[in-house]
């Protein structure tokens, strides 16, 4: 017998695809979630315009005094007004395809995956966390750093070891701020004035992270033999492509949202605070307590102690009372620990171990709930007073469809080609108006 074997068929048959994709990437949205779910946290709907402008009522008029009879009255002092201005960010995404992808890829077993149905809806997920990552950061859009030199991996691809999460030095974790087919940059300066290009080509593409807590970095595909010889030691790192770039514009001012580390920030990271100064001896209640939690009796460890001086340290200097305590994992991990000795077992037969998933804080008259957020670096801790930060907002998230439809047609200098885009934007600010009621734990301890 000389039967047809499956081989000799292979030109002739059809190739299937299994359905659904299998997703093999990470992106999640945890403290821009909180924030934008919350109800304490005010929303504020406006055009934007130029800027948006708050008056700050920090001293009143008035003089009290004691006096003796027939004495003259106690004077008056003047009132403080102090003007913020918030500017808001245009956070934009986009997908794109040929006429030919349009028309073949449909659902069904001649294909892997639906464009409309899919693609559009992750897009969605990678801008959700990109914005929660600009809601922990300071609006600067940098990343990370380079830590040391490239290491060759094969052709054009290299690991790129990293440091200083948000650019700041001693902050761990920042192979969390990056996804998987991000397109980045880098800079030798925080301002990213001074680009790394070669050959006219500026962007890299992350095409795997390197998730280790000590020796951090991402495996990056550059676009020519000669960019990968441009970045160096020190570089600053942010998203960006041949179009644009998410470091600040060439006046100082951020592209990107200016999250927690700007707002709750005593002057260290963030000088000028939506146009007023936290200088050393003025706009006091414009400073967030900064807590250096590696001292006596803490040594970076988080516990109820800590969290318990911390809110006392807010009540006692700013007035706030906080009712949010965001923790990174490792702060997480070192919490629970601190208080497995605290617990009791009236009947050890039934005891089920392990950790719990609703960890509270008590301090004084109010429990405060904690956030966990992956992307936060194991080095902070923040106890935050919801109701002090604001939304400002255009809109929600909203696909551009002016033209009729969700899809354009690309055109170009010669004409439109059989190819298409959707793009989609949102316009929104966070923004925090008593930096005083909040506090940013540093330098605590890696918890493994």
């Amino acid at each position: 017998m000389n039967p047809v074997l499956t081989s000799d068929l292979t030109e002739a048959m059809k190739i299937i695809f299994s359905d659904p994709v299998i997703e093999q990437f990470i992106m999640e949205s945890e403290f821009a979630s909180l924030i934008q779910r919350d109800t304490s946290v005010p929303i504020i709907q406006t055009t934007g315009g130029r800027w948006v402008e708050m008056a700050h009522f920090w001293r009143s008029a008035g003089g009290t005094g004691a006096r003796a009879e027939n004495e003259y009255i106690p004077q008056t002092s003047k009132p403080q007004f102090q003007n913020s201005k918030i500017y808001l960010r245009k956070v934009m995404g986009t997908v794109e395809m040929t006429g030919d992808t349009m028309k073949r890829v449909q659902s069904g077993m001649g294909a892997f995956i639906d464009y409309m149905e899919k693609s559009l809806p992750e897009l969605v997920k990678r801008l959700n966390s990109n914005v929660d990552r600009m809601y922990l950061g300071d609006g600067s859009g940098v990343r990370a750093r380079v830590n040391g030199s490239l290491i060759l991996v094969s052709g054009n691809i290299y690991l790129v070891p990293l440091k200083s999460a948000f650019g700041v030095d001693g902050y761990g974790g920042a192979w969390t701020l990056f996804n998987e087919g991000d397109l980045i940059v880098a800079a030798a300066d925080a301002a990213g004035a001074t680009l790394r290009t070669s050959g006219g080509l500026r962007s890299a593409t992350v095409i795997d992270l390197v998730d280790d807590d000590v020796n951090p970095g991402l495996i990056v595909e550059f676009p020519n033999a000669g960019l990968d010889a441009q970045w160096a030691d020190g570089d600053y790192l942010a998203g960006g492509d041949e179009a644009g770039v998410d470091f600040v514009m060439a006046d100082g001012t951020d592209r990107e949202i200016a999250g927690i580390l700007a707002g709750v920030d005593d002057g260290g990271i963030i000088s000028d605070y939506n146009n007023i100064t936290r200088g050393a001896n003025e706009n006091r209640l414009w400073k967030a307590l900064v807590v250096d939690a590696s001292v006596n009796p803490w040594q970076g460890i988080a516990n109820e102690e800590l969290f318990v001086y911390v809110d006392d340290q807010i009540q006692r200097k700013g007035h706030g009372k906080p009712n949010q305590i965001l923790f990174s994992q490792s702060a997480q991990r070192a919490y629970w620990k601190s208080l497995k000795t605290d617990r009791m077992f009236p009947d050890p037969r039934s005891y089920t171990g392990g950790k719990p998933s609703g960890l509270e804080g008590m301090l004084g008259d109010r429990t405060l709930p904690f956030k966990i957020a992956r992307k936060l670096p194991a080095e902070l801790s923040y106890l935050l007073e919801l109701s002090s930060f604001s939304r400002l907002s255009l809109h929600q998230w909203e696909w551009d469809d002016n033209t009729g439809s969700l899809w354009n047609r690309v055109i170009d200098a010669t004409g439109p080609k059989d190819a298409f885009f959707a793009v989609g934007m949102m316009y929104e600010q966070l923004f925090c108006k008593i930096p005083r009621h909040n506090a940013r734990i540093e330098k605590m301890t890696l918890v493994t």
